[in-house]
């Protein structure tokens, strides 16, 4: 699509829109950005992008018009029990741990849901304390679900979802916990709605630490898939304001592609099977922090793996210009075929990055249907298989990886990282030593192939301190 604003403008927008929302556009999202203002002029009936622009930059743009952007410039995409891990977590081992060292002390349970679009992440929250009502009983739960879009903000107090929003949520919570609405939709029951509290909250504002905790703490803060597309000066002052509005040993949790040991450094990372969550300090937990630290940065890593420019999506040939370049082609078959798996596999990054990985697989699909022997598209399915919490089926890919080549250094890494979080420690050993083996064939700087730019001397180095942590543990 044919950009329409000047770079000028988009400079301008993106600084502004940062300063305002806190959303992070660098030049390589601008065709994101654009795409955003297209929709915000026609839904907010300006006459043409440049009027919209001109309304947000010629002056302090109000607090419904920034509200309004919002909605129309950050992802919205959420379903019940998105990434069930964790919610399998504060169910069976969090939950009950705070519940357990409160006893004799204050019995409340407040649980902050930060970015909450539509709804259904809080009120995933309210089922799942709605099902360990016997456990909590006297306990006082108060759920505080916010977002900047007033939008979705009115569709979550409305309780109201299509079956789009079940696609991973237990059918015995759709049916004890919803009703049908007589038009294909499920209104979800009074009981748990009126477990949560909905208001509207732009992170880039300074003030808003006593607006939401009040004289009291949180003990779990939700916060995913939102850090991402923050300035990273402001991911940083939002991370530091969790960490104040928590309780000592409260609970942070973030998307798997947000963990960073450098911006989670006030926190203490504990591994759980195939999920990282970040607890506030307490004190009582030195002898492991180490160990954790370590798993965190080997999480971090792996994570980094699907992390593309935005630009590589922009590379992607459209329909009209695929088809012209295969007209002109002397080897029309075979470059056809070349084309649309590197276009396939662009995309497939592109919306990895996202965080649309339902997208990304089935693209990932698509491309290793044009291209079976390439390891690289293999890899790149495990590691979308990998967040997606599909161990089980990342392996599968990552071993035929291997078979196809088996000098396949991450591979080797991913496997070990797996294995490690499995608890199975000796097979982790194995495969982190062969990638150590491998390793050895690669000069100081070189770049891993498949790592988007890391250095042999930076994994070996994860790597060691890992495999010695193993050791100590094992």
């Amino acid at each position: 699509m044919k950009p329409l604003l000047a770079h000028a403008e988009l400079e301008l927008l993106s600084a502004d829109i940062a300063r305002h929302l806190g959303l992070h556009f660098p030049p390589a999202r601008w065709q994101t950005l654009e795409n955003g203002l297209r929709a915000a002029t026609k839904g907010l009936k300006f006459g043409d992008i440049h009027e919209c622009v001109a309304r947000f930059t010629s002056f302090p743009p109000t607090v419904e018009l920034i509200e309004s952007m919002a909605g129309f410039l950050t992802v919205g995409e959420t379903y019940f029990f998105r990434e069930a891990r964790c919610f399998e977590m504060l169910q069976q081992q969090i939950i009950p741990d705070i519940i357990r060292k409160r006893h004799g002390g204050k019995q409340r349970l407040r649980i902050w849901s930060c970015g909450c679009a539509t709804g259904e992440e809080p009120y995933s929250i309210a089922i799942l304390l709605h099902t360990l009502r016997k456990e909590l009983f006297n306990i006082d739960i108060s759920i505080l679900a916010t977002d900047i879009n007033p939008q979705a903000l009115r569709k979550a107090r409305e309780g109201i979802y299509s079956n789009w929003s079940f696609r991973t949520t237990p059918t015995s919570y759709q049916k004890t916990y919803f009703r049908e609405t007589g038009d294909g939709r499920f209104e979800l029951l009074p009981i748990i709605r009126e477990m949560v509290s909905f208001a509207s909250l732009n992170l880039s504002d300074e003030c808003y630490s006593s607006l939401v905790a009040g004289n009291d703490t949180f003990d779990v803060i939700f916060c995913r898939n939102v850090l991402m597309y923050l300035t990273p000066e402001l991911a940083s002052q939002v991370v530091a304001r969790f960490h104040r509005l928590l309780s000592t040993g409260g609970w942070l949790f973030v998307s798997p592609c947000e963990s960073s040991n450098s911006l989670f450094s006030g926190y203490e990372p504990i591994a759980f099977p195939d999920a990282i969550f970040y607890r506030k300090y307490d004190g009582r937990n030195g002898a492991q922090q180490g160990i954790r630290n370590v798993s965190s940065l080997v999480h971090d890593e792996s994570s980094k793996i699907l992390k593309r420019e935005d630009q590589s999506c922009r590379q992607v040939l459209t329909v009209s210009e695929r088809a012209t370049y295969r007209e002109s082609s002397e080897n029309s078959s075979l470059k056809q075929e070349q084309l649309e798996s590197e276009a396939l596999e662009l995309l497939c990054r592109a919306h990895a990055d996202e965080g649309r990985l339902a997208d990304a697989l089935y693209l990932s699909d698509r491309a290793l249907a044009s291209d079976k022997l390439s390891a690289g598209l293999h890899y790149l399915r495990a590691i979308i298989l990998q967040e997606q919490g599909m161990n089980d089926e990342a392996t599968a890919s990552l071993k035929k990886a291997l078979y196809l080549d088996q000098d396949l250094v991450l591979a080797h890494f991913t496997l070990a990282t797996i294995e490690q979080r499995k608890g199975k420690f000796k097979t982790s050993l194995h495969y982190f030593h062969n990638a150590l083996s491998l390793l050895d064939r690669y000069n100081r700087d070189d770049i891993i192939p498949e790592s988007d730019g890391m250095s042999a001397v930076r994994l070996r180095n994860i790597i060691m301190a890992t495999t010695a942590a193993i050791s100590r543990g094992v």
